[in-house]
């Protein structure tokens, strides 16, 4: 097989419309975001290189063809680190796939998979106290039918830690209510995970249920209309009982309150609480053990509590003395 005889137009149909969904199990929203990367990618080729994309060959993807595209990006469309690095994993992902295809393109495609992922900062993660979490728990009104719903949505997004998305998406059939309660949810790459929930929770989402007669198929946190809420209608919702809040917990006003921090904040309180790391990732679904190690970064208060706990020398000055020039070099490094 040579470069010019890869067909990459047909492995690029089938890579987003087969491989991605059926072999790698990906949520419809990661093969959206790999398709606009890989779109976009063909867009520069025949922008810049005159390249048409059905005649892509595996020569045309070459290492300086690709830096050249990401670098582009970022110059005149400012795009992040992070969206480099997302834009980069979706084409590298998509060369994987061809090199499994076409083995005898191996060599070919061994200087692209060796680009780089640039180096992101982290933002330190934002969450509430309890005193904030429970003042926005508390905020909505009971006296009207979005306020108690809003009190529900607000309680379970707390007690699961559960991404917007997957809020959004509940059906009444995913939660069981007898013998304690339980919360399944289907995550990123359609893995499921059973939340436990606390005996307030269930017995919120109980009376929930049954005072607005809701069917199994239908969704557990409806809009006025009947339909499921959507990501911009819970992101309104909870900037209005963060606004109540503030007027009974005046800290939470100098806070940047998203649907998100909510998720950081049980992740924040489960760790505070002495919880394993290790059993936090598993209630998130974080699929990586470093990405929950953030949340010990941000965890200052933990910092604070773990430094008054050593006791300063009381002895002379213990510095350490090199004893020659090397070590003395070393140690100035």
């Amino acid at each position: 097989m040579t470069k010019s005889k890869c067909d990459i137009a047909r492995h690029l149909k089938i890579f987003l419309a087969e491989h991605l969904t059926q072999a790698r199990g990906f949520s419809l929203n990661t093969v959206r975001s790999y398709r606009d990367g890989l779109c976009l990618l063909l867009r520069h080729l025949h922008e810049k290189h005159g390249i048409a994309p059905h005649r892509v060959t595996v020569a045309d993807l070459s290492t300086e063809n690709i830096l050249g595209f990401l670098d582009e990006r970022q110059r005149s469309h400012k795009n992040s680190d992070s969206t480099r690095n997302q834009r980069l994993r979706a084409i590298r992902s998509f060369a994987k796939y061809v090199r499994q295809k076409e083995p005898m393109l191996t060599s070919d495609l061994e200087s692209l998979l060796a680009v780089p992922a640039k180096r992101t900062h982290r933002k330190v993660l934002g969450f509430l106290t309890c005193d904030e979490m429970n003042a926005v728990l508390d905020a909505p009104t009971a006296d009207t039918w979005s306020g108690k719903r809003d009190r529900v949505l607000f309680a379970a997004m707390y007690n699961t830690g559960a991404r917007v998305s997957e809020i959004m998406g509940a059906r009444v059939s995913d939660v069981m209510l007898t013998s304690g309660g339980v919360f399944t949810f289907t995550g990123k790459g359609r893995k499921e995970r059973a939340m436990p929930l606390w005996k307030s929770t269930t017995t919120t989402l109980r009376k929930w249920i049954a005072a607005n007669h809701l069917r199994p198929d239908q969704p557990l946190f409806p809009n006025a209309r009947g339909q499921a809420i959507t990501r911009s209608g819970i992101e309104k919702r909870l900037k209005t009982a963060v606004r109540n809040a503030g007027k009974t917990c005046p800290s939470i006003r100098k806070k940047q309150v998203s649907p998100h921090t909510i998720r950081h904040t049980t992740a924040m309180h489960l760790l505070q609480e002495g919880v394993d790391i290790t059993v936090i990732a598993l209630w998130l679904g974080h699929e990586s053990i470093e990405t929950t190690h953030l949340y010990i970064t941000a965890d200052l208060e933990r910092k604070e509590k773990a430094l008054k706990t050593l006791q300063p020398p009381t002895g002379g000055n213990f510095r350490f003395r090199p004893a020659n020039d090397l070590l003395k070099f070393l140690q100035s490094l």
